[in-house]
């Protein structure tokens, strides 16, 4: 269990999927041109790269310290930089519905981080582990796919959403939202 509990880790996960997403970005571009979608399929891993770094590296997040309110070294500072990260990245997809996404993101990494306890914070504690645990289970079947990248893809995933899975389970965590 040392491993997830390690917030490097975590961070290096996020570092893995981003690059990844990158790689496959470029090669979308390579194959199908230039577009507006292809160039999201850029951006958006990089902010994700920046706030996987952050926390592998334990720092406070540079342009995006406004995503670790205790910083990247604890379990929900860790968490809520990966969600205002995706927030952004989805924002970046340059595309409405990714848009539209990541504004629902930053309002629920906005609700876990302001200082008041509410009823929200609640509910958006159940329905993180909810989506968190889905999404692990997801990654875990896209390694059955059989494609190197999509199995590589498909673990890291896996231990991501398990790793931020597991730290809305700390009681550290879940006493700030619960």
């Amino acid at each position: 269990m040392e491993f997830f509990n390690n917030t490097k880790n975590f961070g290096l996960m996020i570092t893995v999927l981003a690059v990844i997403d990158i790689v496959l970005g470029v090669i979308g571009i390579v194959n199908g041109g230039f577009s507006i979608g292809a160039l999201g399929g850029i951006l958006a891993p990089a902010v994700m790269i920046l706030a996987g770094i952050a926390i592998f590296t334990q720092t406070n997040g540079g342009i995006i310290s406004f995503a670790f309110p205790e910083g990247s070294r604890s379990k929900f500072g860790a968490l809520t930089g990966f969600i205002f990260a995706v927030g952004l990245s989805n924002i970046l997809t340059l595309n409405i519905g990714g848009i539209i996404l990541g504004i629902l993101i930053l309002v629920v990494g906005w609700v876990i981080t302001n200082d008041s306890k509410t009823f929200l914070d609640s509910v958006v504690w159940v329905v993180l582990i909810i989506l968190f645990a889905l999404i692990a289970i997801s990654s875990i079947l896209a390694v059955l796919s059989g494609s190197i990248i999509a199995i590589i893809s498909g673990v890291c995933s896996a231990i991501l959403y398990l790793t931020a899975f597991l730290y809305l389970l700390d009681p550290e965590v879940k006493k700030k939202l619960v």
